[in-house]
């Protein structure tokens, strides 16, 4: 990091909160130096190794036999995690994140500063 940067930086910590903090991962608590990659989320990071680890547990869940399949995502989910609008088949995680989206369009723009 030249100097400008971190002289920026700098100045930026002071009307950031947090911004000087170590990022960390939130499964293992490495730092940024000590993982090979991390991935941050809304507030929390999570390394290559974690997300690894993660992956390994749910990679041997089969889909039941009565799964259908969700037409955002395309995953195949149980009966009871979906549900149908007319001919559109939405499962429940796919539910939330569009509530989240519809959500986040209706706030008000915030004024520019």
């Amino acid at each position: 990091m030249n100097l400008v940067s971190k002289l920026a930086r700098g100045a930026a910590a002071r009307f950031i909160p947090g911004l000087n903090a170590a990022v960390r991962c939130g499964g293992c608590g490495r730092t940024k130096p000590e993982a090979v990659h991390l991935v941050a989320g809304p507030d929390v990071y999570l390394c290559s190794d974690c997300f690894q680890k993660a992956a390994r547990v749910l990679a041997p869940r089969r889909p039941p036999a009565d799964a259908v399949r969700c037409r955002f995502c395309r995953q195949p989910r149980p009966l009871a995690d979906v549900t149908s609008v007319g001919t559109v088949t939405v499962c429940a995680d796919c539910l939330g994140l569009i509530d989240d989206i519809l959500t986040d369009a209706v706030q008000p723009l915030r004024p520019a500063t």
